[in-house]
């Protein structure tokens, strides 16, 4: 078996799937999901080599690649992220709050830019909230449990988690942008020039994972899903959200430079977001088109 270490935040759907049904093992595989408590430890694990491929917010790469890293989407887990602006236990509206302590991984990039475009289409400027810079999502989450936060962004299944334990989900990211990018596979240029063959099988694995999901009746996806946590609407929002392959996709890609400007956020320097896509490893799966085979750098 070939080892492969997966840095996330949260497993995502269609891993959970490929471990569960075996997708991985068939192609050779044994994942290792190493969790990660903020994006910089994730960058931090991609670079030292410590893990192979990570599942994050495609906006970090604009930041990481702007000061120098060598990364590519070489996947997508989800047509797009449905992320959830989540109030604490007993905070009904934004407004309910003089100044609302709003929790994010790294103030410069990720879901951190989705925020403060929700808190600007509330109406609330920068005078109007404070950034805490909390930590990956599970962190955040805890911080609107205990009370030291009282807003961040979610994602399922936390959403519902939240919502069942008090938590009121305020506003989605389709509240403000039409197409915003699911979470991306990342990984080092440099490994790819050195073997694709341990991505490529990685990618292979999750697309029969998102074709089993698919086709397998709603009663089998929701028990493979709900034994890591995902309830009944989050299975919903999976569904919703599988892309329809797991090679990697510009679209929604042009939204996240529409949001950075939004915020006054441009990054001097940073590439550009449609040559992020490495499809070396797609290709060598197998999952793309003859004309989609080429590489963007």
């Amino acid at each position: 078996m070939r080892r492969l270490v997966e840095s996330v935040f949260v497993p995502p759907a269609a891993s959970v799937i490929a471990g569960r049904r075996g997708f991985f093992a068939k192609h050779g595989l044994e994942v290792v999901q190493s969790p990660v408590a903020s994006s910089r430890q994730q960058l931090d694990e991609l670079m030292s080599g410590r893990a192979d491929v990570a599942v994050t917010a495609t906006d970090n790469l604009l930041v990481w690649n702007g000061s120098g890293a060598d990364l590519a989407v070489v996947g997508q887990v989800d047509a797009t992220t449905e992320l959830v602006l989540l109030l604490r236990p007993g905070l009904v509206r934004p407004e309910d709050v003089g100044v609302l302590r709003l929790a994010v991984d790294a103030p410069t990039n990720g879901f951190a830019v989705v925020a403060y475009s929700m808190m600007e289409h509330l109406g609330r400027d920068r005078s109007a909230y404070e950034v805490l810079e909390v930590g990956g999502v599970a962190q955040r989450f805890e911080a609107l449990v205990d009370g030291t936060a009282d807003a961040t962004l979610v994602a399922a299944p936390l959403d519902e988690i939240g919502q069942s334990q008090g938590m009121v989900a305020f506003m989605r990211v389709r509240d403000i942008v039409s197409a915003y990018p699911g979470l991306a596979i990342v990984a080092r240029r440099s490994k790819l020039d050195r073997s694709v063959t341990g991505v490529a099988s990685y990618l292979a694995a999750l697309e029969e994972a998102v074709h089993w999901c698919r086709a397998a009746p709603l009663i089998d996806v929701g028990a493979e899903l709900g034994s890591a946590g995902f309830g009944p609407s989050a299975v919903k929002a999976v569904l919703a959200t599988l892309p329809i392959s797991v090679a990697p996709s510009d679209a929604g890609f042009a939204q996240l430079i529409a949001l950075r400007r939004r915020v006054d956020m441009t990054i001097p320097g940073a590439p550009d977001p449609n040559r992020l896509i490495d499809t070396r490893a797609a290709a060598a799966a197998g999952l793309l088109r003859p004309h989609q085979g080429e590489v963007n750098v």
